[in-house]
């Protein structure tokens, strides 16, 4: 995997709230993960079981895809209780700038 440009300006003490549903063995989630904790972006992991790319249908699968509007793929992640989308939108609001202002909580709807 490439390294992740991690640069912009976040500053941690002014983050709202964020929650990742992931699995374990996903390489998406990984990347994910990894990006949040070296850019210093405090999270709650929570785990949605996966065998063989298929989703358990337990209790963390069940609230990620109700919260997230049907979504089924992981990772899915949530700001202060809101949808915000998945590991693609992360990186692109990253380069844009735009992950920054949705951290510290201005509007980050589409």
């Amino acid at each position: 995997m490439e390294k992740l440009d991690t640069t912009s300006s976040f500053t941690p003490e002014k983050q709202r709230d964020v929650e990742l549903f992931g699995s374990l063995f996903c390489p998406y989630t990984k990347q994910a993960t990894r990006f949040l904790d070296e850019k210093g972006i405090a999270y709650v992991y929570k785990e949605v079981p996966m065998i063989f790319g298929w989703k358990l249908p337990l209790k963390t699968f069940w609230e990620m895809k109700r919260r997230s509007d049907g979504k089924t793929t992981v990772p899915q992640i949530f700001i202060s209780g809101e949808y915000y989308g998945d590991e693609e939108r992360l990186f692109a609001d990253d380069r844009d700038g735009r992950l920054d202002a949705a951290l510290r909580g201005e509007s980050f709807a589409e």
